[in-house]
């Protein structure tokens, strides 16, 4: 990673912090720009997850968060309303929004994800942690992710998606 001068970053291909998925709540994801880099203003993810991959409904209460697929088909709920997002779809998702994501079809989703503000984006660093303490998984009901997600400013509020 480069940062010039004028405060830019400049990332090359294939480079960033990864945090390994736990299989339920987070899908493979490589950090690009997070919340302690540059001004905070951001946060920027590239991620892969495979078909049925989704997380519960949540909702991030100070931050707006962008989905861009790259590959694969997703299906989004936000609020009350289903779309299906093919590779070039952008998602964005206000604060204050529940909403989830899940992988459909046969093929392995790749996937931008954002946060304005960052901040949120350190709940998935955290979760990864959690998921190495405990061989690589994470318990639906283990108490440490309610306190996380509350740490985030994020609440989970339903179940993944069908």
């Amino acid at each position: 990673m480069s940062y010039l001068p004028n405060g830019a970053i400049v990332l090359p291909a294939g480079e960033g912090r990864p945090i390994p998925g736990d299989g339920l709540l987070i899908p493979n994801l490589v950090g690009k720009v997070t919340a302690d880099q540059g001004s905070g203003s951001i946060a920027a993810m590239e991620g892969t997850a495979e078909p049925g991959f989704g997380p519960p409904i949540h909702i991030h209460h100070s931050s707006e968060e962008l989905f861009y697929v790259l590959q694969g088909q997703m299906d989004f709920q936000i609020g009350d309303q289903r779309v299906s997002a093919t590779p070039g779809t952008l998602v964005m998702v206000p604060r204050g929004t529940a909403h989830a994501p899940r992988v459909v079809g046969r093929e392995r989703a790749r996937f931008l994800v954002m946060f304005a503000p960052a901040g949120p984006d350190g709940l998935f660093y955290e979760i990864a942690a959690l998921a190495q303490e405990n061989g690589g998984a994470i318990n639906d009901n283990d108490s440490r992710i309610e306190a996380l997600t509350a740490k985030y400013d994020t609440e989970h509020v339903g179940p993944p998606l069908q």
